[in-house]
């Protein structure tokens, strides 16, 4: 029977709800952004600066259904709330009938607000737009996995997400079936050609010390190196890393580059890997395949807020 690398379960990660919700401050930063870019800059109940509302004299009550208006992974169930709050509407309840990660079709009901017809008109877009691209992320994600899964070779997501959103979107790829890989700069050591290069790495025997010397002086943390050639993979292996990513492999190189390793270390695909080559390079069987491309290339999903009489 052979063995996983030791430190596998680390990389098997996916962002639970409750940790996004740990990051209040970004989340009020975020959300603030948002209030400002569609109210302008005002503090007190926001959904006031809505002047078509006011010039329609919307001051009644109302009902509204989220509805999908085609297939889809939903992500954005605890949206509505959190923009709610941000822009002040108090006086608006709402109903999800449908949880992060459901399959939906077209013509499912998400949700449902009830409340003031003003604050709800106000808070609309900018809800939709978190929900349409959630979602559009989770589907994506999830047609990633449904081809490796053949394979028995896992996602991980990346840090090419949008700027500010990386939370949001690494969740949702989360909600897909990927699993995150790490956050930012701050909870992983992922040592790139960049690093290499201006530490002044020029062989395969200065590769294997510099990462001894990695290893020593962090001891406990999850240590990672980018490689660019097959040359490279025993010398990394000898410097003790958990892990290697194999940097535009082809798939022929990857598949050699799993031999070799002999399941010492964990080994991560990257780089170029998109829908086209994705089932080509689960054929070679890494541990991992990791691709911005759930995120970045993600199509916004339709999903329409529609009027209960």
């Amino acid at each position: 029977m052979t063995l996983n690398p030791l430190r596998i379960d680390d990389f098997r990660h996916r962002l639970k709800w409750h940790e996004v919700e740990a990051s209040n401050r970004l989340i009020d930063l975020i959300t603030a952004c948002c209030v400002e870019e569609d109210l302008g800059n005002t503090k007190e109940k926001p959904w006031r600066s809505d002047i078509t509302s006011s010039a329609c004299n919307l001051n009644g009550k109302g009902n509204a259904v989220l509805t999908a208006r085609e297939h889809m992974v939903f992500c954005g169930t605890h949206i509505p709330n959190i923009i709610l709050h941000a822009f002040g509407c108090t006086e608006v309840v709402y109903s999800a009938f449908k949880k992060d990660g459901d399959f939906c079709s077209n013509g499912d009901k998400l949700g449902e607000m009830k409340g003031s017809v003003a604050q709800i008109l106000a808070a609309e877009r900018t809800m939709l737009n978190f929900m349409q691209r959630l979602s559009g992320v989770a589907t994506k994600a999830s047609d990633f996995v449904t081809v490796l899964s053949h394979r028995k070779v896992e996602l991980l997501d990346t840090r090419k997400t949008t700027p500010g959103l990386r939370i949001f979107e690494k969740y949702a790829s989360g909600v897909g079936g990927s699993y995150n890989h790490r956050m930012g700069l701050y909870d992983r050591i992922l040592i790139k050609d960049n690093h290499l290069a201006s530490a002044g790495i020029k062989n395969n025997e200065s590769l294997t010390t510099f990462l001894l010397q990695v290893r020593e002086k962090s001891r406990g943390t999850l240590i990672e190196v980018e490689i660019d050639s097959l040359s490279q993979l025993l010398p990394a292996i000898e410097g003790q890393v958990d892990a290697i990513l194999l940097d535009n492999f082809s798939p022929e190189d990857v598949a050699q580059a799993v031999n070799l390793n002999e399941n010492r270390v964990i080994l991560e695909a990257s780089g170029g890997i998109n829908e086209a080559n994705l089932a080509l390079y689960s054929e070679s069987k890494p541990h991992f395949i990791s691709t911005g491309a759930p995120v970045h290339q993600a199509r916004w999903v339709d999903i329409g807020l529609d009027w209960v009489d």
